[in-house]
């Protein structure tokens, strides 16, 4: 290593552990060569030399051990070159020998496989004959097969025709299984009935028998229903659509019938087994023929008779003219439906079950057919009755019609339930755990009933006149019923009753478009009682705006309101009727909701969406809003004469401080007795409305009055003060006031009032205190002091304060300049607002104006509903 590298040798030789063992550190070199790992030489210097004095002394070993393992590897390299040479003849010679061995391997395997094709061959040679013969035994077994059946089938086909020529009535078991046997014959045929002749030929026949048993079938059971004469008449009306000559000369001969011979129970059995061979569509045509055979008696005498086809009837001269025509009609009239009903039992147990019982199996469910196809001739003449020119007189009949109805509808579920118990039939939608059943069928409730369904207004008619009633009564009735938490006018309960059997009469019937029209004629009649209820009332008062037109200034408190609340003043005892009103309208509106569930519960569900009667529970709400506003008017209006009396007092000259005056004493006296009576009267969440609103009303008052108010002195103003701290203090108890006992009244109270009517009571007597307060205020202080009070004061503000305090002219424009105002500014402020006295007058006077109109056309709206309610009541005097 030359001196010039050592020092950059030696700034990277630092901590390295001194070198033990040349020999380990070599082993080291090896493996990590085997282990493909890159070799760093300052990594290695680092890691084994120290310093560079260890690699100097160090290296002469270093070299030697090197060269050592050189020249160990050169002897091993050496050595393996000359084993390589010493065995590359025996390599090549194995190889020489591998290749021969292949090659001989590849010619035994080509041996092998032209043995084996000579073996496939020899066997295909073995065995070509057996199949020649195993092809000719499967087509030999499938002659003797064909030849087998054809013979079968010209056997069954020859037995048929026996069986059907047998006399008096072919064996019809015995030809049911012939034809099984036929049809599963001739199935294997199916490709040559029609390119073979005697195939074709041999289909035909058995066409020819099914079809001479089938129509044997129809009239021996028409035999066994109506007698020969009659089957005849039928069989060959279904034919020609007249009357035949074998008809004809039956009538002639009287005997004939009786030598007809009639089929017995087995061969009618044999005759069902005949038509489930023929098929679903054969069986299902010879139960709606037979049922149709059954039904022709019932059109000719029900169905209902044309006003433009009537029948002539020879009269003798001799005799009366027969009434055959007035029977028949009355049978197909709506008042005779029971007679229909009637007849249709009678036709079940009297004929059909006592002359085919046991014949029909469950499963053809024949009587369930027949009544269906009986309710369905019946709906069809019970619209012609209701509708059209067939029309029955007693269409609009709601006794008649509702009659009609409910017999339909007994009638569909007797049979129902007949069917159900004599004969297992299963209908859809009525056993839900045979409804999979593959023979259930369409329920017959409904049928016919539904026919009445668009025509059932007479009915809705009879029920609203039953809830009329109930509203008439409701007009002068003020009974009431305690029985329940709150009381309320009995009429409320009855007309609910009244509704609820409504009800249940309704869907008893139906829950369609009839139940739906019941639904408006109950939202009519409770909108109707909403009226009833508001006309308990007490009357709008002329002069209703008079009294608050005027209030504080929004800089103390004050609300300006520009709707005017209507006046309303209560007799003594008349605020209890009001109280009944509420908890009648509370009662009905939460009824109301309740009904309107169970409507939509019940009725049909297409409609369900429609039924909303939140209207009807609005115009109660409403109601109820009314009503508390007349207590809170009424209240405010027997307070008039306390603050009539403060008004008339002389508070200009008042020079001492006393108790609390008079007025408060009266205003007393009249809130507390009667918010103690309506607590006990109302629910806790109208009683704290009531409280709500007589409190923001009766300030707005008391605030008023003082203004009105046109000189006030400073022992007054301090009066004044401990006057209103009486009246507040009594409306902060408002809504826990006790009686004088010093027990609560009986409605639930608490033990303190609500925080939100605490601040609105103290947020409104506030802004009287700081104007009493100012009013009090020297006039030397009374700027500093107005500006410290009020932070937004106006000008006006100060103005309505002077006034209050009787200054003068010249001293209020002093004070407006004091205040900031150039004398200019302040001399007119003054002038436009001299004399609070003619303001107060004039907006008196406009809300006086605007009261009489509204009290004008208050009493035309009353005026116009007493004449309403007297045509009412004369629309249900006899």
């Amino acid at each position: 290593m030359s001196t010039s590298q050592r020092p950059k040798v030696s700034a990277v030789l630092t901590g390295a552990p001194l070198l033990s063992d040349v020999g380990v550190l070599l082993d080291q070199l090896d493996s990590d060569a085997r282990n493909s790992s890159p070799f760093d030489p300052v990594a290695f210097l680092n890691k084994n030399f120290a310093n560079e004095t260890i690699l100097t002394n160090q290296l002469p070993y270093l070299r030697k051990a090197v060269g050592e393992r050189m020249e160990t590897l050169d002897d091993r390299i050496s050595t393996a070159l000359q084993r390589q040479s010493e065995t590359a003849v025996a390599t090549r010679k194995h190889v020489q020998d591998a290749k021969a061995s292949v090659a001989a391997l590849e010619k035994r395997i080509k041996q092998v496989q032209e043995k084996a094709s000579q073996s496939e061959k020899a066997v295909l040679e073995i065995t070509r004959d057996m199949k020649r013969l195993d092809y000719a035994k499967r087509h030999l077994q499938r002659t003797i097969t064909t030849l087998k059946q054809l013979h079968m089938l010209v056997h069954a086909v020859e037995q048929l025709r026996l069986r059907t020529a047998q006399q008096p009535f072919p064996d019809y078991k015995a030809a049911s299984h012939l034809m099984d046997a036929t049809r599963l014959l001739l199935s294997h045929f199916s490709g040559y009935t029609q390119k073979v002749e005697p195939m074709r030929i041999l289909s035909l026949q058995v066409q020819r028998y099914e079809a001479q048993l089938k129509d044997g079938l129809v009239y021996g059971f028409r035999v066994v229903a109506f007698g020969a004469r009659k089957a005849m008449e039928l069989q060959d009306k279904k034919k020609s659509g007249v009357k035949s000559k074998s008809a004809a000369a039956m009538d002639d001969d009287s005997d004939h019938e009786e030598t007809v011979a009639v089929m017995t129970v087995e061969d009618m059995q044999g005759g069902v087994l005949v038509f489930d061979a023929l098929g679903d569509r054969t069986r299902t045509q010879f139960i709606r023929t037979f049922c149709e055979d059954y039904l022709e008696d019932y059109v000719k005498d029900f169905e209902p008779p044309s006003p433009e086809t009537k029948p002539e009837r020879r009269v003798s001269s001799f005799k009366a003219a027969e009434t055959k025509t007035e029977s028949e009609k009355s049978f197909a009239g709506l008042d005779q439906l029971e007679k229909r009903y009637s007849w249709f039992r009678d036709l079940l147990e009297q004929n059909l079950n006592a002359k085919f019982k046991r014949v029909f199996p469950e499963d053809w469910n024949l009587q369930a057919t027949l009544a269906s196809m009986f309710l369905e001739l019946t709906r069809d003449h019970v619209l012609a009755l209701l509708e059209g020119p067939r029309k029955d007189a007693d269409a609009t009949n709601a006794t008649i019609l509702l009659k009609a109805l409910q017999k339909t509808i007994l009638f569909e579920k007797d049979i129902t339930a007949y069917l159900q118990r004599e004969f297992h039939t299963v209908f859809t939608g009525i056993d839900s755990a045979k409804a999979s059943d593959a023979y259930a069928i369409k329920p017959l409730l409904g049928i016919a009933s539904a026919a009445f369904e668009p025509y059932m207004s007479p009915y809705i008619g009879l029920e609203e006149q039953k809830m009329d009633e109930q509203l008439v009564e409701a007009l002068e009735d003020r009974t009431v019923d305690t029985r329940g938490e709150r009381p309320v006018f009995i009429s409320s309960t009855n007309l609910f009753v009244t509704i609820k059997g409504s009800m249940a009469r309704c869907t008893a019937l139906t829950k369609g478009h009839a139940f739906f029209l019941l639904y408006q004629a109950f939202k009519d009649s409770l909108r109707k009682y909403a009226q009833i209820l508001n006309g308990k009332l007490p009357s709008v008062l002329p002069s209703s705006a008079v009294v608050g037109g005027l209030s504080l200034p929004g800089t103390f408190g004050g609300k300006h309101d520009q709707n005017v609340e209507a006046s309303y003043r209560l007799p003594p005892g008349e605020e209890i009727t009001v109280c009944h009103v509420i908890s009648t309208c509370d009662y009905c509106a939460d009824t109301v909701e309740a009904l309107e569930d169970l409507i939509r519960d019940t009725i049909d569900e297409e409609y369900q969406d429609k039924i909303d009667m939140m209207s009807d529970q609005e115009i109660f709400h409403e109601t109820t809003a009314k009503s508390i506003r007349v207590l809170v008017s009424g209240l405010c209006n027997r307070l008039d004469g306390a603050l009539k009396s403060m008004a008339a007092m002389n508070w200009g000259t008042w020079d001492a401080v006393g108790e609390e005056s008079s007025y408060v004493r009266m205003i007393h006296e009249e809130v507390q007795p009667m918010v103690l009576q309506i607590r006990g009267l109302l629910p806790a969440s109208y009683f704290r409305s009531f409280c709500d609103k007589f409190a923001s009303q009766f300030i707005s008052l008391y605030s008023g009055n003082l203004m009105r108010l046109k000189r006030i002195s400073e022992p007054g103003t301090q009066q004044i003060l401990l006057d209103v701290y009486s009246v507040k203090t009594l409306l902060l108890k408002l809504p826990i006031l006790e009686d004088g006992k010093g027990s609560k009244s009986g409605a639930a109270g608490t033990a303190l009032a609500p925080a939100m009517y605490t601040k609105m009571v103290q947020k409104q007597f506030s802004g009287i205190e700081t104007l009493l307060k100012l009013v009090g205020t020297p006039n030397d202080l009374l700027i500093d002091n107005f500006k410290v009070q009020t932070s937004n004061g106006k000008p006006i503000d100060l103005q309505v304060v002077m006034n209050l305090k009787g200054l003068k002219r010249n001293e209020q424009v002093s004070m407006l300049e004091k205040y900031g105002l150039d004398p200019v500014s302040a001399l007119k402020s003054v002038t436009s607002g001299l004399t609070s006295a003619t303001i107060v007058s004039e907006r008196v006077q406009a809300l006086q104006d605007q009261g009489s109109t509204v009290a004008a056309k208050m009493n035309s709206d009353l005026s116009q509903m007493r004449q309403k309610v007297d045509d009412f009541r004369k629309s249900f005097r006899p």
